[in-house]
């Protein structure tokens, strides 16, 4: 648990705080969080700044009404927490490449993995509805053929 007053990191069963012995505890209906993964889709308010010495850009997460005042020139933002996009983005590009793959071996169409290197994940989805459309227009195709007409009676 972050202490609110010097922003050091403190055990969560911590009453008081390591570094400056100010008194811990959780906000009313707060809960401590014990993964990082329960991280994922909170909202949080982070405190942006610039630091005196380094002019780096550095921010403070949720921060107590001391840390507002201390950084006046600061920009509070909300944000959400959201999961790493790289891994996400990999599975993603992986299953899209194979039903590109799938569906054009479907349509007979020659599939050549090296085409689609360059594509973003939106741009893939894209692609593979094209496709998924042609696919359902050529279905119906071969499952709706033409009526034939009804046989004429012959004249006697």
């Amino acid at each position: 648990m972050k202490c609110g007053h010097c922003g050091a990191k403190n055990d969560v069963k911590a009453k008081f705080c390591v570094e400056c012995g100010t008194p811990v505890s959780l906000a009313s209906g707060e809960k401590p969080l014990t993964a990082v993964s329960e991280l994922y889709g909170k909202e949080v308010d982070v405190l942006f700044f610039i630091e005196n010495f380094t002019g780096k850009v550095s921010g403070i997460v949720n921060p107590t009404a001391d840390q507002i005042g201390r950084y006046r020139e600061g920009i509070i933002q909300r944000v959400l927490i959201e999961t790493p996009v790289t891994t996400d983005s990999d599975e993603n590009i992986g299953a899209l490449l194979t039903f590109i793959r799938q569906s054009k071996d479907y349509l007979g169409e020659k599939y050549d993995e090296s085409n689609f290197r360059n594509y973003s994940t939106s741009d893939l989805k894209k692609e593979y509805l094209k496709l998924f459309e042609k696919i359902l227009r050529v279905k119906s195709k071969n499952m709706d053929p033409k009526p034939t007409p009804p046989p004429v009676p012959e004249k006697k």
